[in-house]
């Protein structure tokens, strides 16, 4: 990478990291907000519904207008939207003024991805490896914010939580005034020149052929299956295992476990990565899909070590799903498109995957919270028949192209 990829990939990993771990603090804190207002899991699952509905409710008008403002507008108007959020949530002296600030923390954090995608695959030439460290990047976010937010709020409070966290985005607002996030010239005139082959068709129809649309189904399923189980894993965690360190509550004790699951999508996200760069990549997706599979439904008959491992090994393959997923969309636009469609991508899958926060309290609340990864494994398994169906198709086409003499 040249030095401008590289800066423009260190934004946006570091960013990456606080607009994931932004989301997790209400995970972290949830057993002491369940004390404080006295709610059961269904209403918790309600007010996380709301913050990761809105988390994806401004992805579409944000990938949308990604080529009207540009990215360094769009990126300051998201993480200096955020901290105001972080900022109020903390302020908040009732569930509904903290339900206010969440839900404007996932409408400024929803504009980050198809921001950051389209920056990337419009600035980085190898931009599958780059989407992998931007990913890894990512989840070294998922995995120390439970547990420095669980620190945080066990010894000061849930509200120092989202206080503390609000200083990053003060510094990634500064930071990214001097990064230079214009297209290069190699990937304009590759999304001029591939954008002018697909003229023929409507506008609107470009971004839902059916690979596309599979590609949006299948992020959506794996969305579902992510916010769902992240939203209860430090709970779980602290329910399920009986370890002992250092003296940590169940709620600190939940996040650091959590903390160290989520260690390991760093290490998937950027394997996910590597695989992108290679041939075949459908047929690599749905092998990966199908492995994650078995590993979340044991997660519901396990407990403490056992739980520990099985979780390890399927967050694994969970994450590296995920630049798998977008390189995949990537591959299947123009550079010129790929702003709509992450936004679209973006938007169905956060606003669908919301509903898991709800499903999973309901789930934790009627059959018990170790059901809960038992009911989102449907997800992955629908997640596995997209995957299988894209994988026909991109063989019918390949056929297609090279008959038999």
């Amino acid at each position: 990478m040249e030095r401008q990829e590289k800066m423009v990939v260190a934004l946006a990993g570091c960013s990456h990291a606080f607009s994931h771990g932004y989301m997790l603090i209400f995970p972290a804190v949830l057993l002491l907000l369940q004390k404080e207002f006295s709610l059961g899991y269904l209403e918790l699952g309600i007010i996380g519904n709301i913050m990761f509905f809105t988390y994806g409710l401004g992805a579409l008008p944000g990938g949308m207008i990604y080529n009207l403002l540009g990215p360094k507008r769009l990126y300051l108007i998201c993480f200096i939207g955020s901290t105001v959020s972080l900022i109020l949530a903390a302020a908040s002296s009732s569930l509904l003024v903290l339900t206010a600030g969440l839900a404007l923390l996932g409408v400024f954090g929803s504009l980050y991805h198809p921001l950051a995608n389209a920056m990337i695959t419009g600035k980085v030439r190898e931009y599958g490896r780059a989407l992998g460290i931007h990913g890894a990047a990512g989840n070294l976010g998922l995995a120390m914010a439970p547990f420095a937010a669980g620190v945080i709020a066990s010894h000061l409070g849930w509200r120092h939580a989202y206080l503390w966290f609000a200083l990053p985005g003060i510094l990634l607002s500064v930071w990214s005034i001097f990064v230079d996030m214009s297209p290069g010239e190699e990937m304009k005139a590759f999304g001029e020149s591939t954008s002018e082959k697909k003229s023929s068709g409507s506008h609107l129809k470009i971004y839902f052929s059916l690979p596309l649309v599979l590609v949006y189904l299948a992020n959506m399923m794996h969305s579902f299956c992510f916010n769902g189980s992240l939203t209860f894993l430090p709970a779980y965690m602290a329910k399920r295992t009986s370890f002992h360190l250092f003296s940590l509550d169940s709620v600190a004790l939940g996040g650091m476990l959590s903390s160290i699951v989520l260690l390991m999508g760093v290490v998937g996200q950027f394997g996910g990565g590597i695989l992108s760069q290679k041939p075949d990549l459908e047929r690599k997706f749905l092998i990966v899909s199908a492995i994650s599979l078995p590993f979340i439904v044991a997660m519901s008959f396990t407990t403490d070590i056992l739980l520990l491992g099985l979780a390890l090994i399927f967050f694994f393959f969970n994450f590296f799903l995920q630049p798998m997923n977008n390189t995949l969309l990537a591959q299947y636009t123009a550079a010129n498109m790929r702003g709509p469609a992450f936004g679209i991508y973006f938007f169905v899958a956060f606003v669908f995957g919301s509903l898991a926060s709800s499903f999973s309290g309901y789930v934790a609340q009627v059959f018990g919270l170790q059901w809960v990864f038992t009911g989102l494994s449907g997800s992955i398994l629908l997640l596995v028949f997209f995957a299988f169906v894209l994988q026909k198709i991109k063989r019918h086409e390949a056929g297609g192209m090279n008959p038999d003499p």
